[in-house]
């Protein structure tokens, strides 16, 4: 570690940020890796990853944060807090429980885990360490999904008839197991915060298609229904030309849009039916025709990071060593464990196990 490194570790911590090592250089790690630089309550205390050269360059567009080819490299040379893993899903398991059982909080990925079982493993250690453990779902912790949820649960948009999502992208991700695991986690954790009983459906049925024979679905649906029996419906396409993420609720009174590829104004909501008044609702929730393009989507996703570190950092300070499960995460992870085996069964409904951590049902 050179000497202007070891000087801003140590203003940071006189500052009081909370030190953090990203695992992970590539497009993902890139991006949280200068979000957390950007905080008052993060210091960006080293950068991880296998590809040397890959780390080096990070670390100089960053300042010179030290840069290590592993994580044990990161632990034994660098104070740390906090580890966030931006690693490819089949390495998130082991890197994330190295962080837990070295006794340091941990920011994972999205999804949590390739399984719900390896989650539940991940959450019985922070549990045991005591540290506070949560999944990258950046989404719900924004103004707009917390205006969402707002209107949800407060009943505004009258009896619920359908949920409505589409996740779209661009090329398949070759370090992710299919469709579902890419794309869905961010939609069904964004649900999950919003919708007044949560993700606590039953069952599932979906079914994918690889037209391109990649050997992985690339284009995926998604159905469950609701506690009131009206039907949820996830589209999720690693195909299209378009990058889109949008959640259209729908009530006897109102329906509400969030779309998550516009800047600034993320919600539209209008009358269900003729004759029903949105104007008495704050302006932030009233219908946009603010027009918007794909240039604004870097500006979008940086937001949402904002905030998902500030709430990290907030769970962090306020656990007081009782750090509790990430429960939306692990709903998640059953509901996708759910989806595979669905999917393996040519969209036949699978139902859905209700995650347990440490002997007891995870409630929100």
């Amino acid at each position: 570690m050179n000497a202007d490194a070891e000087k801003s570790i140590g203003r940071a911590a006189e500052a009081g940020r909370l030190g953090i090592a990203v695992i992970g250089a590539g497009v993902r790690g890139s991006r949280l890796a200068r979000t957390l630089q950007e905080s008052r309550d993060w210091n960006l205390a080293a950068i991880c990853d296998p590809d040397a050269m890959r780390a080096a360059e990070l670390s100089r567009k960053l300042g010179g944060a030290p840069h290590f080819g592993t994580i044990d490299e990161a632990l034994d040379c660098v104070p740390l807090d906090t580890v966030a893993v931006a690693t490819p899903l089949r390495f998130v398991h082991g890197t994330a429980m190295t962080a837990l059982r070295a006794g340091k909080h941990a920011l994972v990925e999205r999804p949590l885990a390739d399984s719900l079982e390896r989650g539940l493993e991940l959450v019985a250690e922070a549990q045991s360490n005591s540290v506070v453990l949560m999944a990258n779902h950046a989404h719900s912790f924004t103004p707009a999904v917390q205006h969402l949820r707002t209107l949800t649960l407060s009943g505004s948009l009258g009896e619920l008839l359908f949920v409505d999502v589409v996740r779209t992208g661009t090329l398949p991700d070759p370090a992710q197991r299919d469709v579902f695991w890419d794309l869905a986690p961010e939609s069904l954790a964004i649900l999950d915060r919003v919708l007044p009983e949560g993700l606590n459906s039953r069952e599932v049925s979906a079914f994918g298609g690889d037209p391109l024979g990649t050997g992985r679905d690339c284009v995926g649906h998604v159905n469950f229904r609701l506690g009131n029996d009206a039907l949820a419906h996830l589209y999720v396409n690693r195909l299209s030309c378009v990058i889109r993420h949008q959640v259209v609720i729908a009530g006897s009174r109102l329906t509400v849009l969030w779309d998550g590829m516009r800047p600034g104004n993320q919600l539209s909501v209008v009358a269900s039916k003729p004759g029903w008044d949105t104007g008495t609702l704050p302006g932030h929730w009233r219908e946009s025709r603010q027009p918007w393009n794909t240039e604004s989507f870097p500006a979008a996703i940086h937001g949402q990071e904002t905030h998902l570190v500030a709430e990290f950092a907030r769970r962090i300070r306020e656990a007081d060593g009782l750090a509790s499960p990430d429960a939306s995460a692990l709903r998640v992870l059953a509901m996708l464990d759910a989806v595979a085996v669905s999917c393996s069964r040519e969209g036949m409904a699978s139902p859905v196990q209700p995650p347990v951590a440490a002997g007891k049902a995870v409630k929100p």
